[in-house]
């Protein structure tokens, strides 16, 4: 059995990500609405990193010291800012994932950010999180696969 994956003491991501996905969507990405056993639908985005939920589980950590925000520039699961540098972010994130039964591949530098790639369950549930300064805080990207539980 996996550890659960972490507190995430904000619920009002939850509550915007659904309109903001569609929003999102309209703009370029495609929403596809999944069944779900919370009190709105889950949403199945086509992304750059593939296809990933549109908002993150109620339970997934937030990384880096940070907190949930929404970015309306990304089509992505989920954002969190965090007041660390972006190397220590990038620490910090790897370390929080692993400590949470990721396997998490070594950061790579793409494009002006860093990607962090994990797994678990046998690779069937990926993650990607990128991150990159952004004005005077650090910006973690949340992409997290379809193939991990629905949110």
């Amino acid at each position: 059995m996996l550890p659960h994956l972490g507190l995430r003491p904000t619920p009002r991501l939850g509550l915007f990500a659904l309109p903001l996905v569609v929003a999102l969507a309209a703009c370029g990405g495609e929403a596809v609405a999944t069944p779900s056993d919370g009190a709105s639908p889950a949403a199945v985005i086509n992304s750059e990193y593939g296809r990933i939920w549109g908002r993150l589980p109620a339970d997934f950590p937030l990384l880096a010291e940070g907190s949930a925000e929404i970015r309306l520039d990304v089509l992505a699961s989920g954002a969190i800012f965090s007041r660390l540098s972006v190397e220590s972010a990038v620490r910090s994130t790897v370390d929080e994932l692993r400590r949470l039964a990721w396997e998490v591949a070594e950061p790579v530098k793409r494009d002006g950010r860093i990607e962090i790639g994990a797994t678990r369950d046998n690779g069937e549930c990926a993650v990607t999180v990128t991150v990159e300064p952004l004005g005077s805080r650090t910006s973690l990207v949340v992409y997290l696969n379809e193939g991990c539980p629905a949110p």
